[in-house]
């Protein structure tokens, strides 16, 4: 048994996220994990725990549990793993002068860390090319948890759907995620006016829920319900009929949820497109016009959207949380 303190970016309470599915199955084998937010005031928290808490190993997420989870670690003499989920490119938009040195401190973090874990295959070719010995673990799913809900996650979120005004009669659009403009929220708000024969759910929080939420009190078809425990995601996919990520990258972790809840995916053209193809995915340009057009499209054809959701399924199969938690507790045991 290993304490394993883990330090991450701060987010929402409900927000999904890998580390979170990953420290339950840990936890599962024995191991306590300690999750603490680490951005802003909340890295003294942090630090505090990290100094006071005797942990056997401490994990860093990129950016920021990355970035100040080393030091500390080092500090405390503490064995210490990177964990890379997210490509570098995801903070190239700040000044080019900031970017390369924060590029470049990442590099050297990784190459120093005892351990160092990679989501995306793009970041695990270059850690390699980079000379850096690191693993790739990829973004999984429970499968049976999303594939076959728990009768009383079904009652419950369809409750909630009730409350929130669902007209059950008509096909139901579904965002699950941080609510913020880098996932094209209110281009989704946008298009559920021009798409009234459709229902729009948004499950989750951000800086734009009260936009969400004042759409939703304008539009009927718009409907936001809040966030939840990650418990009830799998009944409120099971209510969809398909889903939107407009994230642009390799392996956003929401596709793998749908996927295993048989629904296809809404998503724009781009870093996705390396890795499945058009007969997978269904790449739509963040429009409001386009993204009506496709599920009109997606209506009158109920074939093609099984079909979609069909193969998105199989991609949902290949792994699961246990497997990447084994590998973790494998890495842990390890560098320990």
């Amino acid at each position: 048994t290993m304490r394993i303190l883990w330090l991450r970016p701060s987010k929402g309470e409900h927000i999904s996220i890998r580390r979170e599915r990953i420290a339950e199955k840990l936890e599962a084998r024995g191991h306590e994990v300690v999750i603490e937010d680490a951005s802003g005031r909340d890295l003294l928290s942090a630090a505090r725990t990290a100094i006071g808490g005797d942990f056997d190993v401490i994990a860093g997420n990129v950016r920021i549990g990355l970035y100040a989870g080393y030091p500390l670690a080092r500090l405390l003499r503490t064995p210490f793993l990177g964990d890379v989920s997210d490509p570098i490119s995801d903070i190239e938009s700040l000044p080019a002068p900031l970017f390369r040195f924060f590029e470049c401190y990442e590099w050297q973090v990784l190459k120093r860390a005892d351990a160092a874990v990679f989501t995306y295959e793009s970041s695990y070719r270059e850690a390699k090319w980079r000379g850096i010995d690191g693993a790739k673990l990829p973004n999984a799913v429970d499968y049976e948890r999303f594939a076959d809900p728990d009768e009383g996650v079904l009652e419950e979120a369809g409750a909630i759907l009730d409350d929130a005004g669902l007209d059950d009669g008509k096909p139901v659009a579904i965002y699950l995620g941080i609510l913020k403009d880098t996932y094209c929220i209110e281009e989704l708000l946008d298009a559920a006016t021009q798409t009234p024969e459709w229902e729009f759910v948004f499950v989750g929080e951000g800086p734009l829920a009260d936009v969400v939420a004042d759409a939703a009190a304008e539009h009927p078809n718009i409907h936001y319900p809040g966030a939840f425990e990650y418990r009830l995601m799998p009944g409120f996919l099971a209510h969809a009929d398909v889903g939107f990520c407009f994230k642009d990258a390799e392996q956003p972790l929401k596709l793998k949820e749908y996927g295993a809840a048989g629904i296809p995916a809404i998503v724009q053209p781009g870093e996705l497109q390396r890795w499945y193809d058009e007969n997978e995915l269904l790449f739509v340009e963040p429009e409001p016009a386009a993204i009506s057009a496709e599920l009109e499209a997606l209506a009158a054809d109920e074939r093609r959207r099984q079909q979609y959701g069909q193969a998105l399924q199989q991609h949902a199969r290949e792994y699961s949380w246990d497997d990447i938690a084994a590998e973790y507790s494998r890495l842990f045991e390890r560098i320990a």
